[in-house]
């Protein structure tokens, strides 16, 4: 019997192309796109924003909120990137998720520790992450794959304004305008009001993967 040989990519010369570039181009393809280098700068904000809010000065405070602001705006950038130029990607897929998490779950977490965020809400957002992790593990368990609602995208929008408003603090705003805003006053109704989207869209993909599973099994064979 004659074994076939695969045919193995050459250039113009006629030359072999060695793998490692076939490999490179899938890593440029997949990893080092525009909407993933975005997402990337949101998590290098992270770091920042945090060193920011221990600083714990006037001038540290506003540009905390502003480097938050703009790592808000590229949530927004890169997924419309992504969806616009056809470059959804598994790696962003994994990433953006990760970014959101780490940006809003981190500054909570500092904002609790220097008790300028209630305790209840940030419970609740910590508790609603980690079921949707454990329930998500369960999806792809049964080669599931279910999208994000518009429950868990409003959740996203109102605590990335939320977060802002929660870090400029009155003698913030006094210190740099002469007047003391109340902005944690607002920071805190838009974050409950993400708390509710939150178990709203923790809900409704509950009851999605739910009815997702009992049709998968109950049309197996």
């Amino acid at each position: 019997m004659k074994l076939r040989r695969k045919k193995e990519k050459t250039n113009r010369n006629g030359f072999r192309r060695p793998k490692i570039f076939s490999k490179l181009r899938d890593f440029k393809k997949d990893v080092l796109t525009l909407p993933n280098l975005l997402t990337t700068v949101r998590i290098g904000a992270v770091p920042l924003i945090l060193w920011l809010l221990y600083q714990d000065s006037a001038g540290s405070r506003i540009t905390a909120a502003i480097v938050y602001a703009v790592a808000g705006v590229t949530d927004y950038l890169d997924g419309y990137l992504a969806r616009k130029y056809g470059e959804v990607t598994v790696t962003g897929k994994l990433l953006d998720p990760l970014a959101d998490k780490f940006i809003v779950l981190l500054t909570l977490v500092v904002l609790l520790e220097k008790h300028e965020v209630a305790l209840l809400p940030v419970l609740l957002i910590l508790a609603r992450e980690f079921y949707i992790f454990g329930i998500r593990s369960i999806a792809v368990e049964h080669g599931l794959v279910i999208s994000a609602g518009p429950g868990g995208k409003w959740k996203t929008t109102f605590q990335m304004f939320a977060i802002p408003f929660l870090i400029i603090t009155p003698s913030t705003s006094f210190a740099l305008f002469g007047v003391e805003w109340d902005l944690p006053y607002w920071g805190n109704i838009l974050l409950w009001i993400s708390v509710f989207f939150a178990l709203q869209s923790a809900a409704v993909y509950t009851l999605t993967l739910k009815r997702r599973l009992f049709e998968s099994t109950h049309h197996e064979p």
